[in-house]
């Protein structure tokens, strides 16, 4: 193994680790391999930040009514008891950003460069 291609694998991990899941194949000109990561990863975040925002506006319409005084403690239980009724659409979502994380690191650890 060279040099080059060394740094590339561990450039390429390293996108893939800390950036995006996908995101390394894509320095290793597998980009169809990385869209295969990428595109369900994208879209599980998609549902996890609507999921969340939804969660934040229902916390601030309670605060700007006045039904939630600006207490940190009593808010954190109020997001808390938002997130015990998130559903399995939301495990579902984190469980293939997860699954699309570690997969990608895997398939880029696999691929030869």
């Amino acid at each position: 193994m060279s040099g080059s291609s060394l740094s590339k694998r561990h450039l390429a991990l390293l996108l893939s680790a800390l950036v995006f899941p996908g995101s390394g194949h894509f320095v290793l000109q597998r980009k169809a391999r990385g869209c295969l990561f990428l595109v369900p990863a994208l879209v599980a975040l998609v549902m996890v930040l609507r999921q969340i925002m939804a969660r934040l506006d229902q916390v601030m319409a309670q605060i700007d009514s006045g039904a939630l005084p600006l207490d940190v403690q009593l808010i954190m239980e109020k997001v808390e008891a938002l997130s015990a009724n998130d559903g399995p659409a939301m495990t579902v979502a984190v469980c293939v950003l997860v699954a699309c994380w570690i997969g990608s690191l895997i398939d880029t650890m696999l691929i030869k460069p």
